[in-house]
């Protein structure tokens, strides 16, 4: 073992590692991943964990706090309700270490990140127009589908409520809590009538979310009563009970960062952090949830935003199918069709697709809710929009975005039972050519497995896209 590696051990197990576990762990893939041992017990993705601690090197003990303590914001984003990152942003924590110890945890509901005598920014443009937002809040702050922008927004919202300049940003959303959980094994939590695993906590969940507490009235006989007061509450038990288990040595420590490399890669984990060396680290991996289009190459990215104060993200399927063809032949630009189906599968009414808040009898019933939805397609600079169906034509907008792409969009409202289809129609840049032409695809944090369609000049494939990013026509 390397004196690096051995350095690390030492270091890991004075900040309060139980049992050694994970400072033997990461001091083997510092000192000794070259060796046939190390390549045969670890998986691929853990190699990617070596790579990463010896990237930091000498920044380790800085983001551990071992120099000052440093604050990390989690954002709880629940993506059954999309928004530009994976999902509204319905709690807040914020987790300090001081020399490597959590020395405080705390989480707090994202609608109590708010002052009425504060200073806020305007909202997006979409969220003024459709949800009537006067401003712009910390629950909402995450509109952009490029983390390290949306961090920026969050932080600066952060210490305008609270004074406190972090020093890190992270999303998690209930696909990593599923995979984190299900890599601790059976847990026992309070307030939960069984023990909790990775395949059982998300109906579990639920059902607490809908339980009123002791002294409180039932759901739906108060459309503020106690799904408005307790329906946050479970996060804290949640998050004590798996650092308790970590802290106590009860956890398998490869499985763990196993479940959490996973969750980065599906960016059902983001991270920003503002130490520049880690944060480069994060970019190189696509772990920091930037848009992903790359000069010289095709982009899509489909980021869908539910307007409607309701989760119907939960039931939504959504299908893409994308051609592209040269008509003019060669030299001349491409055309591009992007035809987008949405399915709203749920077998409900809701007369008159209500917009406004409101909390009904239980989470069943905010799915069942009408699709309010704000569409954009994230697509390469230079591209122009020729014509768009199925959203409101009043809604069109094409205009320049994030990580120098081009952002058409458009809003509609789809009901239960009911499907959608959305084509935009554009031409891509004139660079783009058949005989050097690659696509990537970049599914948005928080969706599930995207069926996708390609057909390029004649030749097609049907794939579906479960990871962070898909290219044609191979890997990049």
């Amino acid at each position: 073992m390397s004196v690096r590696g051995v350095y690390l051990a030492r270091l890991l197990r004075r900040i309060g590692w139980r049992k050694g576990g994970i400072a033997l762990l990461v001091a083997l893939l510092l000192g000794g991943v070259g060796s046939r041992f190390v390549q045969a017990q670890l998986a691929p993705n853990m190699l990617q964990l070596a790579d990463l601690v010896r990237q930091l090197g000498p920044e380790l003990p800085r983001l551990l706090g071992m120099e000052q303590p440093q604050s990390y914001l989690i954002l709880v984003q629940n993506n059954h309700e999309l928004r530009g990152t994976g999902g509204f942003i319905s709690a807040v924590g914020r987790l300090t270490l001081d020399r490597g110890k959590v020395t405080d945890l705390d989480f707090v509901d994202s609608y109590a990140l708010y002052r009425s005598d504060g200073l806020y920014p305007p909202p997006p443009a979409p969220m003024a127009r459709y949800m009537n937002l006067p401003v712009l809040v910390l629950r909402d702050a995450n509109w952009s589908p490029d983390f390290p922008t949306v961090a920026q927004v969050v932080r600066l919202l952060y210490r305008g409520e609270t004074g406190i300049e972090v020093d890190g940003i992270v999303t998690v959303d209930l696909n990593a809590v599923k995979r984190i959980f299900g890599a601790l094994g059976t847990l026992e939590v309070p307030g939960f009538e069984e023990p909790i695993t990775g395949e059982t906590i998300e109906a579990q969940i639920v059902r607490l979310w809908e339980r009123p507490a002791e002294g409180e009235v039932a759901l739906g006989e108060s459309d503020q009563g106690a799904w408005w007061s307790q329906r946050k509450e479970f996060i804290p038990r949640l998050t004590e009970a798996a650092l308790a288990k970590v802290q106590q040595g009860g956890a398998n420590p490869l499985q763990l960062a196993a479940a959490a490399l996973q969750a980065l890669e599906d960016r059902s984990i983001q991270v920003w952090l503002k130490n520049s060396v880690a944060a480069a680290a994060m970019q190189e991996r696509g772990w920091d949830g930037h848009l992903q289009g790359a000069d010289g190459s095709d982009f899509l990215a489909v980021v869908d935003a539910n307007l409607g104060y309701n989760k119907v993200d939960a039931a939504m399927q959504r299908a893409v199918d994308y051609q592209v063809s040269w008509p003019k032949g060669a030299g001349q630009p491409g055309q591009a069709t992007l035809t987008l189906t949405y399915t709203h599968p749920v077998d409900a009414d809701d007369p008159g697709c209500d917009l406004s808040p409101r909390y009904g009898k239980d989470y069943a019933d905010l799915i069942a809710r009408c699709y309010f939805a704000y569409v954009r397609v994230y697509v390469p600079a230079g591209s122009e929009l020729v014509e768009a169906t199925g959203v409101d034509p009043d809604s069109v907008e094409s205009r320049r975005g994030e990580q120098r792409t081009q952002v058409f969009s458009g809003y509609f409202i789809l009901p239960p039972r009911e499907r959608k289809v959305v084509t935009f129609t554009y031409t891509l840049p004139a660079a783009l050519q058949p005989d050097t032409y690659r696509l990537l695809v970049q599914r948005q944090s928080g969706t599930a497995p995207l069926p996708l369609t390609v057909a390029v000049e004649g030749a097609s494939l049907s794939v579906l896209v479960d990871g962070r990013v898909w290219s044609w026509p191979g890997e990049p």
